[in-house]
C-alpha cells in the first residue's frame, strides 16, 4: 500500500520468494501432545515446523502461531488468497484498490489508518498476482493484542467499501499507478510481461490499467470482497510476543464468529502455452538510463527443478562473482545487472536486467547479456559456485528465522504457493543440488525461443519449452518433519530505564563502548562503530573524492579479494557494511556470538588494509555518475536540488563548505576525482581521532575488549579533529516552478529553517504538534490530501531537530498528478493556517502523544537500532536518562503548548516551495 516499486532493485540479486495461490490442502499431521492440550472449541492442530504450528478453526480459517518471548514486539499477518491474478475483463486492478479500500474502516472499528496511526503501529498493506496481506507490528502491551486481532476479524467480515471512499482512494490509486509511470523499470517491466504472456494474468501488473481503476464500480469491488475475504480462503499468522494460549483463544473467539461461507470459489484453469520463438517490446520515454530486461518462462515454486533453478539464479547474477556482474559490469559495457524472478504457483518468469548510461552502446551489452544467459548451459558449473549460492541462501534462511517478525510476512508468499511449509522444504532441498542439476536446468529454460527481449526472428524448427506440472504441496510435503526451532533469547523491556540498567559504559583503546549483552534467538550479535576525524578544511578540500573511501573499502583488502571476502562474510552469517565521507565513518556488523571475534578481525582487515581496487574504483565512478545524471529529469531529485540550493549560505560559492552544487557541477566534480587523490584522503585524514563503540545483543564483553586495540590501536586521523559546522540559513520566501518533461506525476516540497536544539524545552511540544499535522496516517495533512480529497498517494510534515547546534527545519512533502497542483499548493498551505489559527484537539494531543511513545517503544524493540542510538548516546556525552527525560515532558504536552510553539516556531510567511513536473506552460 505505502511501498513503491524501486528502480534500484536492478543493482539487488532477488531471492527467489513465490507470490501465488493454490487450492491443494495438506493431509492434517497426528497432533503433538503440547499442541492439543486444551485447545479452544472448534479449533483443530494441523502440524508444527521448527517453532510454527499450524491450527484451523471450524469456519476453515488457518492459523500459524510462531511465539518469541525474547521479543517485545507482534506481528500479525492475515494473507488472503486472492490477488490480480483473479480478476476479470475490465477490473485489472481491483485486488489492490480493495486492498487500499480495507484501510477505510467498518461501522465499528473506524478508520483503520488513522487507528494504527495512533497506536505507533508499523502497518502495511501488500497486493500481488496471487494474494493480498495486511499486518502490523505493535508492542505487546495495554490492549494492542487484543484491539489488532478484533479489528482484522472486523476488516474481514464488515469493511464498508462505500461509494464516497472510493471516490476518494481511486484518485490516491491512480496517483500511484502515475508514480510508478515515472519509473523507467517500472514501465519496460510492465510492458515485457505483458508481451511474454498472451493468455495468463501474471501478464498483468497488479497496479492495473488506469481506466480500470478509474471505472470499476463499487458494486464489484463488494462482490469482490464478499467471494474472497471469507475465512476459508484466508491465514492467520501471529508471531513475535505473545502467549500462545492466550492468543489463540482470543483468535478463534473473534474470527470464528465468522461463519463459514456457502459459495464455492471459482476454479482457475488458464495456462501459458510454450513460446514458439522470441519475442520484443520497446518503450520509449524521456529518461537518462538504458535498461534490458530478458524474461523466460519458468515452472511453478513447487516444481522440482526450483532449488536448481534458485541457485542458478544466484550464479549469474551475484555481485561480484556473478557471471553477469563479471560480462557486463566488470567490462564497463553496463553500470548494473539485477534480477528479478517472478516464481509463483503457476509458471512465472526468470528476468535479468542491465542498466547503461544513456550515451553507452547498447548493441554490445545487449549481446553480452543474452550470450552470457543462453551459453549457461553449455558452461559447466563447478561445486563452489553451488556450494557458494548454498551457503549464502541457508544462511539467509537462518537469519529469517531469528526474526519472527519477519518470518511472519514472509510467509505470505509460501502460504499464496501452496503451504507455508514450502519455505522450508525449499531450503532443505538446496542441499541437494549438484552442478549437474544447475546445467541441466540452465540448458532447459534459458532458450532464445523461451525469450521476450528482441525482435521476432521466424525459423524453420520450432524448439519449445514445455513447463512440466509441478505436484500438488501434498504430495511435496507429504511425510516432511523440518528442521529443530531456533531457541528464543530473554526480553528487556524497550523502556529507556530498563535499557540502561543494562548498559555498561567504558573506555577500551581510547574508544568510548557501550555494551548490552543479552541473550537473543539465535544468538544474533549488533555492533557499531563510529569514528570521527578530519576538519573543516580537509572537507572543504577532499570531499568529492572521500565519497569513494567507504564503498572502496568493502571491495578488497591487502591478501582478500572481494569475492574472498563475500564468501568469508557469508560463510560466518555475517552482514558488514561501511558508511562515512569527509568527515567520519561507521561500521555495522550483524552475526552470531560464534562468529563474532573473526567477524571483528575482518572490520579491522576492511577498516586498515584497505587494496583499492583501480577496477572497483572505475566501476563505482562510472554508477555514481549515471545515477546523477538519472537524476536530472525526475521530479524528487529536480525538487530535492532546488531546494537544497535555496537554503545554501548566502554568499556561498563553488569550492565552500555548505556550498550546493548544480547537477552539471556535481557531475564534474565526480568525473575530476582520481583513485590517487581518494587514497591519498584515506592516508592522511582517516582515522579514530574519536571513537564510539556499541554493541547489542548475545557476546561475551571480554570478546570486545580483546578486538578493540587490534582494530583500532594505532589507527590514527594524521590531522587534527575539528568538526564541521554550517550557519543556520534562513532565505527568504520562494514559490519555485520547475517543468520535468513527460512525467506523469509531480512532487511538492517546502522548507523553513529556525534556531533549536532537542534539550530545548520547547522540542516535545513542537514534535507533538507535528505529529498531529503531518507525521503519521491519522495526521490532518494525510486526512485531508489523500483520505478526503484524494489528491496524493504521499503526504506529510515533519521537524528535524540538531543534537549539537542551535538549528532545526520544518518540511512537508506531496506526490500528487500535475493537474491538480494549485489544489494540492492550497490545501498544504490552509492546513498549516489551521493549525496556527485554532490550534488542536485535545484528542489529538493525546492520540499523537500515545503514538509518538509507541513508535519510540517499536524502535527500541530492535537491537541494531538500540545499537545505533547506543553510539550517538556516546557522541553526544548522553544516556537513556536524556530519552526518558524527554518522553516525560512529551507526557505532559497540553493543546495549548503544542500551538504555542508551532506559532512560535513556523510561520508560513518564510516557506520556500518547489514543486517539480510537466506543468505544461
Amino acid at each position: 500500500m505505502f511501498t513503491r516499486f524501486s528502480p534500484r532493485v536492478l543493482f539487488l540479486t532477488l531471492a527467489l520468494l513465490p507470490g501465488t495461490v493454490a487450492t491443494a490442502q495438506t493431509t492434517p499431521a497426528a497432533p503433538a501432545k503440547t499442541a492439543t492440550a486444551a485447545l479452544p472449541q472448534g479449533v483443530t492442530f494441523i502440524t508444527e515446523v521448527e517453532g510454527i504450528r499450524e491450527y484451523r478453526l471450524a469456519n476453515g480459517l488457518r492459523v500459524l502461531l510462531f511465539p518469541d518471548t525474547s521479543k517485545t514486539t507482534f506481528t500479525l499477518n492475515v494473507t488472503y488468497l486472492v490477488g490480480s491474478r483473479f480478476e476479470s475483463y475490465g477490473e485489472t486492478g481491483m485486488a489492490h484498490l480493495l486492498e487500499h479500500m480495507l484501510f477505510k474502516g467498518t461501522p465499528t472499528s473506524g478508520n483503520i489508518l488513522e487507528s494504527l496511526g495512533k497506536r505507533g503501529a508499523d502497518f502495511n498493506g501488500t497486493t500481488s498476482e496471487d494474494r493480498t496481506n495486511y499486518f502490523e507490528t505493535m508492542t505487546n502491551t495495554g490492549d494492542n493484542l487484543t484491539w489488532a486481532v478484533r479489528m482484522e476479524a472486523d476488516r474481514m467480515a464488515n469493511s464498508k467499501i462505500s461509494g464516497d471512499d472510493l471516490k476518494t482512494e481511486m484518485t490516491v490509486v491512480r496517483n500511484e499507478f502515475e508514480s510508478g509511470e515515472n519509473n523507467p523499470f517500472g514501465l519496460l517491466y510492465k510492458e515485457v510481461r505483458s508481451v511474454a504472456f498472451d493468455w495468463h494474468n501474471y501478464g498483468n501488473t497488479a497496479i492495473g490499467n488506469r481506466s480500470d481503476v478509474e471505472n470499476v464500480p463499487v458494486a464489484n469491488l463488494k462482490a469482490f470482497y464478499q467471494r474472497y475475504y471469507q475465512p476459508d480462503n484466508a491465514v492467520v499468522t501471529l508471531a513475535g510476543n505473545f502467549g500462545p494460549a492466550e492468543a489463540l483463544s482470543l483468535i478463534a473467539a473473534e474470527f470464528g464468529k465468522i461463519k463459514k461461507p456457502s459459495r464455492t470459489l471459482p476454479t482457475l484453469y488458464t495456462e501459458e502455452p510454450a513460446q514458439d520463438g522470441e519475442r520484443s517490446v520497446t518503450v520509449r520515454r524521456v529518461g537518462d538510463q538504458q535498461i534490458l530486461l530478458t524474461a523466460y518462462h519458468m515452472p511453478s515454486v513447487r516444481h522440482p527443478d526450483m532449488p536448481a533453478l534458485l541457485v542458478l539464479d544466484q550464479i549469474l547474477a551475484d555481485e561480484p562473482a556473478g557471471r553477469l556482474y563479471k560480462a557486463l559490469v566488470q567490462t564497463k559495457q553496463a553500470t548494473a545487472i539485477g534480477s528479478l524472478t517472478n516464481s509463483a504457483s503457476d509458471p512465472g518468469l526468470m528476468m535479468y536486467a542491465a542498466v547503461l548510461g544513456k550515451d553507452d552502446n547498447a548493441a554490445p551489452a545487449q549481446a553480452t547479456l543474452l550470450a552470457t544467459l543462453e551459453n549457461a548451459g553449455k558452461t559447466p558449473f563447478t561445486e563452489e559456485d553451488v556450494a557458494r549460492v548454498r551457503t549464502r541462501v541457508i544462511s539467509g534462511y537462518e537469519q529469517l528465522l531469528a526474526k519472527p517478525e519477519s518470518v511472519g510476512v514472509t510467509l505470505s508468499e509460501y502460504i499464496a504457493a501452496g503451504d507455508w511449509r514450502l519455505l522450508f522444504k525449499l531450503r532443505d532441498e538446496l542441499d541437494k543440488v549438484k552442478p549437474a542439476d544447475v546445467q541441466r536446468v540452465a540448458a532447459t529454460y534459458l532458450k532464445p525461443t523461451n525469450r521476450t527481449l528482441g525482435v521476432f526472428v521466424p525459423t524453420t524448427q520450432t524448439d519449445r519449452v514445455a513447463i512440466t506440472p509441478a505436484p500438488s504441496a501434498e504430495a511435496v510435503l507429504k511425510g516432511y518433519q523440518g528442521r529443530a526451532a531456533l531457541a528464543a533469547g530473554e526480553t528487556i523491556a524497550p523502556e529507556p530505564a530498563a535499557l540502561e540498567a543494562r548498559i555498561t559504559r567504558e573506555k577500551v583503546a581510547g574508544a568510548d563502548v557501550a555494551l548490552l549483552p543479552k541473550k537473543t534467538r539465535g544468538e544474533r550479535v549488533e555492533f557499531v562503530l563510529s569514528l570521527d576525524f578530519g576538519n573543516p578544511d580537509t572537507a572543504r578540500t577532499g570531499e568529492d573524492a572521500a565519497a569513494f573511501i567507504a564503498p572502496l573499502l568493502t571491495r578488497g583488502s591487502q591478501g582478500l579479494t572481494r569475492q574472498q571476502l563475500n564468501d568469508r562474510l557469508e560463510a560466518i552469517k555475517t552482514q558488514l557494511s561501511v558508511t562515512g565521507g569527509a568527515t567520519g565513518a561507521t561500521v555495522r556488523v550483524s552475526t552470531d556470538r560464534k562468529n563474532l571475534p573473526e567477524a571483528l578481525t575482518l572490520v579491522g582487515k576492511v577498516l586498515r588494509e584497505p587494496a583499492f581496487p583501480e577496477a572497483d574504483f572505475a566501476e563505482i565512478k562510472k554508477s555514481a555518475l549515471d545515477d546523477l545524471e538519472a537524476g536530472r529529469n525526475e521530479p524528487q531529485a529536480v525538487a530535492g536540488q532546488a531546494l537544497a540550493r535555496a537554503f545554501m549560505p548566502a554568499g556561498a560559492k563553488r569550492g565552500d563548505l555548505g556550498y550546493v552544487p548544480s547537477l552539471d557541477e556535481s557531475i564534474a566534480d565526480t568525473k575530476a576525482v582520481t583513485l590517487a587523490q581518494v587514497q591519498d584522503y584515506y592516508r592522511k585524514v582517516w582515522g579514530a581521532a574519536r571513537a564510539q563503540v556499541s554493541v547489542v545483543g548475545d557476546f561475551d564483553p571480554q570478546t570486545i575488549r580483546t578486538a578493540l586495540p587490534n582494530i583500532l590501536g594505532g589507527f590514527a586521523s594524521g590531522v587534527p579533529y575539528r568538526r564541521v559546522t554550517l550557519p543556520l540559513t534562513t532565505p527568504k520566501a520562494q514559490d519555485i516552478v520547475l517543468n520535468v518533461p513527460d512525467k506523469a506525476n509531480a512532487v511538492y516540497v517546502a522548507q523553513l529553517n529556525f534556531p533549536l536544539r532537542d534539550d530545548n524545552p520547547d522540542y516535545p511540544a513542537l514534535a507533538v504538534a507535528m505529529r498531529v499535522f503531518g507525521g503519521g496516517t491519522d495526521s490532518r495533512l494525510f486526512n485531508r490530501v489523500r483520505q478526503k480529497e484524494g489528491l496524493s498517494y504521499g503526504v506529510g510534515g515533519s521537524v528535524s531537530v540538531s543534537s549539537e547546534d542551535e538549528k532545526a527545519n520544518f518540511t512537508s512533502y506531496a506526490i500528487f498528478n500535475p493537474g491538480v497542483t494549485d489544489k494540492v499548493a492550497g490545501a498544504m498551505r490552509e492546513e498549516l493556517q489551521l493549525a496556527l489559527q485554532k490550534g488542536f484537539t485535545a484528542q489529538e494531543i493525546e492520540a499523537a502523544k500515545s503514538a509518538l511513545l509507541q513508535e519510540a517503544r517499536v524502535a527500541r524493540s530492535e537491537d541494531a537500532n538500540i545499537a545505533s542510538g547506543l553510539a550517538s548516546q556516546l557522541y553526544l556525552g548522553r544516556t537513556y536518562a536524556f530519552r526518558a527525560a524527554f518522553e516525560e515532558r512529551l507526557k505532559a504536552v497540553t493543546p495549548q503548548m503544542a500551538q504555542d510553539v508551532l506559532k512560535k516556531y513556523v510561520n508560513p510567511s518564510n516557506l520556500v516551495v518547489v514543486r517539480a513536473g510537466t506543468f505544461g506552460k
